[in-house]
């Protein structure tokens, strides 16, 4: 019995840690217009960060920003500056931590 009660406790805990583990969270753009910047690859991120800024009337604005979910890592960018950018795009992927 107290066997059988060991094996689920470590069954319990290993669910419990493969939960926590790194997921890829894309980020979309929330603006369309030209890419002014873009996080690069492997820059290490954290909640309100900006990922992305458009330019604008008013100079830059931000497009895409981390949030307190996914603070990690940039594991891939889809857009560079000078392109054109629609809202909706998925432009950093972020490997959580």
């Amino acid at each position: 019995m107290k066997r059988k009660v060991l094996t689920l406790a470590a069954m319990v805990a290993a669910l419990a840690v493969s939960s926590v583990m790194a997921a890829d969270v894309s980020y979309t753009s929330v603006l369309s217009g030209k890419v002014d910047s873009v996080v690069p690859v492997g820059t290490t991120v954290a909640e309100g960060d900006v990922l992305l800024t458009v330019e604008s009337l008013a100079g830059p604005m931000p497009a895409a920003r981390a949030n307190s979910n996914s603070s990690g890592t940039v594991k891939s960018v889809t857009i560079q500056p000078g392109s054109a950018v629609t809202q909706g795009t998925v432009v950093v992927v972020v490997e959580t931590k």
